[in-house]
């Protein structure tokens, strides 16, 4: 996208977002300022510093745990989001795993900054407290999904990658970070509901 293109959208999205929320339609400005923020924060990190450093550091942490578990992985100097993982069943040898902006976590950590960003009736304090908690928990989780990715391959081989990845690694993933959701936005807003109850 080029960046004319994108500042316009940018400033047609924030017009839209603002007016929404002056007029207190909260669930059209929620969807329209979440969404639209997570796209234009994508379309400007794209194959910028911060989704190859966001890569390195996946990859990076990737190997670090997995040599927890005594499963050998390497990862390249000249190319930061490859991971060569160890595969010892069926034909043996390196297998290359690329960390691309699917697997470095960019889209759920940006869904996730904005979902709490504009969540309505949140403090400062407490926006700021929940959105590092979440994205510490989501990255965390991301490098657990990883790991699960890295272990079918090294124990299972390479006959197990799409198991490992499109079935086991995304239902994980997807099961953590909605609990994760849930932790953070339905138990508070239960709790929120609860307060006003009693004081009824």
């Amino acid at each position: 996208m080029t960046s004319w293109l994108w500042v316009t959208c940018a400033v047609a999205w924030l017009g839209l977002v603002v007016l929404l929320r002056v007029r207190r339609l909260w669930l059209p400005y929620y969807v329209l300022a979440t969404v639209g923020f997570s796209l234009l924060v994508l379309t400007a990190a794209r194959r910028t510093l911060v989704e190859t450093t966001l890569e390195a550091l996946t990859a990076q942490h990737a190997h670090v745990v997995s040599g927890w578990f005594d499963i050998p992985t390497r990862v390249f100097k000249n190319a930061p989001g490859t991971l060569l993982v160890l595969v010892v069943i069926g034909k043996v040898g390196w297998t290359v795993i690329e960390v691309g902006i699917e697997c470095s976590g960019l889209l759920e950590l940006t869904a996730f900054t904005a979902l709490i960003l504009f969540y309505p009736g949140l403090r400062l304090g407490r926006r700021s407290w929940l959105t590092v908690a979440g994205l510490v928990a989501t990255y965390l989780i991301n490098i657990l999904r990883l790991l699960v990715i890295i272990a079918f391959l090294h124990w299972g081989g390479k006959d197990t990658i799409f198991v490992a990845h499109t079935i086991i690694g995304r239902g994980l993933f997807f099961l953590l970070v909605v609990a994760v959701y849930w932790s953070i936005f339905t138990r508070a807003a239960l709790k929120a509901v609860r307060e006003r109850v009693e004081q009824a």
